[in-house]
């Protein structure tokens, strides 16, 4: 693994070219009397919503436009790929770290603690607070004296929750930084199928592949056509990747452990999973909106490639789904 990478000094680059050049980008950028500054990509323009996926990335993937026919629906879509898949999409993309604040409130005589903030983090901030048990694992440093957190959210995270971020990453407050939108809006629908390939990645995790073997990935996800709330969005969004997300890895594996470790990729496709079958808002309103009623495994690209580099063997697995993605999506 490349060590010396910071990728928070990676992302800031691409985060200044954002309130540089705001305009373009179509970003609100708010600077509080801390330092801290979050960008608000609500209302961002497309290149705006890809610059979003790359920070997610920690600015080791690459985040393209391309197109998808959908039965004769044109849908447009994401090429995404990294060679650093574990810093990439495991150290920085994964939305892992719960950012949460709570305040003490006073009603009718009793004090009761209220959250006034709580969204999953992710992006290279989470390489800097290692608050989650995975970075036990990922033996990944990043020494960079700037945090960069994005937020999939339509509440702003105010100046305390950025003290929080940049207290748990032990850095300054005026070199804090957090990217937000909600799921419902352009920028929501880019960022979220460019997680194609972390996904994939993630899902491998679960199955206890191991990821040591993994070189580079390439994924590609269609844009969920904008819903009409973050619930909506939500649902079409997940279905983008598990209805019919692909992705292709390559792995450099020794020839006697070839067979075992094909065997186990046919784990990893969402139609493994005992929750796949319906749109995911179905699924998710018939199990009372618990998503720990959800089996974990549903949420998988819905096609795997992999290419062993040591034989040159490639296996695929996994199914395509368009009547799954065009319900979800509404399409007549």
């Amino acid at each position: 693994m490349t060590h010396h990478v910071k990728i928070n000094e990676l992302t800031l680059k691409l985060v200044e070219k954002i309130i540089e050049n705001k305009e373009f980008y179509k970003a609100e950028i708010q600077k509080f009397d801390n330092g801290a500054t979050v960008l608000d990509m609500t209302n961002a323009s497309w290149n705006g919503g890809k610059l979003v996926g790359e920070i997610c990335m920690g600015g080791l993937g690459t985040v393209d436009f391309t197109s998808y026919n959908l039965d004769g629906h044109y849908i447009p879509s994401v090429n995404v790929y990294t060679s650093e898949p574990i810093i990439s999409c495991m150290a920085s993309q994964l939305a892992g770290w719960n950012v949460k604040l709570k305040k003490e409130v006073e009603k009718e005589g009793v004090v009761k603690k209220k959250t006034i903030f709580q969204s999953l983090g992710s992006g290279p901030a989470r390489a800097k607070s290692k608050v989650e048990k995975l970075f036990e694992e990922i033996k990944y440093a990043d020494d960079s004296d700037c945090a960069v957190i994005v937020f999939e959210t339509a509440k702003l995270p105010n100046e305390e929750v950025m003290a929080i971020v940049a207290e748990k990453c032990g850095v300054d407050t005026s070199k804090t930084y957090a990217v937000c939108a909600p799921t419902a809006c352009l920028t929501g629908s880019i960022q979220v199928a460019a997680r194609i390939v972390e996904t994939g990645i993630h899902k491998l995790h679960e199955i206890h592949f191991p990821l040591d073997v993994l070189k580079d990935g390439f994924g590609t996800a269609t844009i969920a056509p904008i819903a009409k709330d973050d619930l909506g969005a939500m649902g079409r969004t997940n279905d983008s990747i598990s209805a019919a997300g692909m992705t292709y890895y390559t792995i450099d594996v020794e020839k006697d452990k070839q067979d075992e470790i094909f065997d186990l990729l046919k784990k990893a496709p969402a139609n493994t999973s005992s929750s796949y079958g319906r749109p995911f808002l179905e699924t998710f309103k018939a199990a009372n909106y618990d998503f720990y009623a959800i089996d974990p495994g549903l949420f998988a690209p819905a096609i795997y490639t992999i290419t062993n580099i040591q034989t040159g063997k490639s296996i695929t697995v996994g199914e395509i789904n368009h009547n799954l993605l065009k319900e979800s999506y509404k399409l007549s």
